[in-house]
């Protein structure tokens, strides 16, 4: 069976795998934004988070342009991150498998296997509970590019990739095994 796999998904629910893509069967975490948080107007907090990341040319109220430059706070994360994901999730897995492997009649043996079966499960919702903490840690530590003067004069206050608190608060996971 093949390792699971930790991965980061962008406003597209693409992953960004660690190491590789999960293919059908195998176990793994997507850490992100998907297709369940919206704004309350009704815009897919995946579309917000992926003109933040990548940068975006929109039509402003009164027609003209504005030019949202790339913060690529996901993108950050997984780079930095990355590594530390894929230790947690070897190490979790490690320390799962320390059940004790006694002698013993086919029922024990059973409730054993079971129990190992369920390993990549909890070490992968370990891992991702992670990677939701490292991807809002990183939204809220963006400071560059800072905001643009009629951005700061709406919002109240300079703080990149924060208004309402949507786009943090809807950092979560999905582990499919």
């Amino acid at each position: 069976m093949p390792l699971p796999s930790p991965s980061a998904s962008i406003a597209t629910g693409t992953p960004t795998s660690l190491p590789s893509t999960p293919s059908a069967g195998t176990p793994s975490v997507k850490a992100g934004f998907f297709k369940t948080a919206i704004e309350a107007d009704g815009t897919p907090v995946a579309a917000i988070a992926a003109m933040q990341e990548f940068g975006a040319v929109v039509r402003g109220r009164a027609g003209h342009s504005i030019v949202i430059p790339p913060r690529p706070f996901l993108r950050q994360t997984v780079a930095t991150r990355r590594s530390a994901w894929v230790r947690l999730l070897a190490q979790e897995l490690k320390t799962s498998l320390r059940t004790p492997n006694r002698a013993g009649d086919t029922r024990q043996a059973l409730q054993t296997l079971v129990q190992r079966l369920s390993t990549s499960k909890q070490a992968l919702t370990t891992v991702g509970k992670g990677m939701q903490t490292d991807i809002t840690q990183t939204i809220h530590q963006t400071h560059t590019p800072p905001n643009a003067p009629a951005t700061i004069r709406h919002k109240g206050f300079d703080k990149p990739l924060v208004e309402t608190g949507t786009l943090q608060n809807s950092v979560t996971f999905q582990v499919e095994v």
